[in-house]
């Protein structure tokens, strides 16, 4: 009997179940005609919070409809705030694990992204040949919730990362400095301080014009991280650096 199943919009969760098929695991598609009944363990890749309610509790519903449903694996990328708050509205007698993906797109079709992962380390134990088919690495973040949280301040960091790269460029641009010159300057003295999934300065530089949503994308994933602090957590950047004594040298501009 099959005890795995697959359901949810998200590009990785085709990857998912071409990776599992591949290596001759059993795997119900409950995207198309598969049974979800006596379904023990659910990947669920939601494309966005909404999905994840139609799919958890609305029309497949699959949180209460689902009697031998033992374990439940979020994937995709979605509110810290959001996910944290489903452990109060998830049956307890399943065990639940956030586990967002960090990589490129192509890393993600090819198996080679990172799984973030939060929830019981027991749990975490018995599901490792689940992630290491489909994933180049795991990280361990701490309790469910905790991978979602991790994910979303990456993506910020991404995030303003690129829009500051974007601006540099401008800027050397404004300066007669070739983009192509500046990358390649970048690559060889930056390329080892960059975090995880971006080791390659260029990687940070979109491709996208004036009035895409560039703008947007920047400002939707700073909120997300922000809505991960929680009360009492100061929200200014740290200034133990700073010396009171230490006064910034007057430059000239050239």
């Amino acid at each position: 009997m099959i005890y795995l199943g697959i359901s949810g919009t998200h590009i990785s969760a085709q990857t998912f179940l071409a990776a599992l098929r591949a290596n001759e695991v059993a795997v119900r598609d409950l995207n198309g005609p598969d049974d979800a009944a006596g379904i023990e363990t659910l990947l669920l890749a939601p494309r966005d919070v909404m999905e994840s309610e139609r799919l958890l509790f609305e029309d497949e519903a699959y949180a209460r409809r689902l009697p031998s449903l033992k374990v439940l694996v979020l994937s995709g990328t979605l509110s810290p705030r959001y996910v944290r708050a489903l452990r109060d509205r998830v049956p307890a007698r399943i065990e639940m694990i956030d586990a967002p993906l960090v990589g490129a797109p192509r890393a993600v079709a090819s198996s080679q992204a990172t799984f973030l992962l939060g929830g019981r380390p027991d749990v975490i134990d018995s599901l490792q040949p689940l992630f290491s088919v489909l994933s180049r690495s795991q990280t361990r973040m701490g309790e469910f919730g905790t991978a979602m949280a991790a994910k979303a301040l990456q993506d910020c960091i991404t995030a303003a990362s690129s829009a500051m790269a974007r601006s540099a460029l401008d800027w050397a641009e404004a300066q007669g400095i070739e983009e192509s010159r500046l990358l390649s300057f970048l690559k060889a003295t930056l390329a080892r301080q960059l975090p995880p999934g971006m080791t390659d300065p260029a990687s940070l530089v979109t491709n996208t014009l004036p009035g895409d949503n560039a703008g947007a994308v920047l400002v939707k994933n700073v909120e997300t991280a922000l809505d991960t602090a929680l009360a009492g957590v100061h929200l200014n950047p740290p200034r133990m650096g700073q010396r009171p004594s230490a006064t910034p040298r007057a430059r000239h501009l050239h």
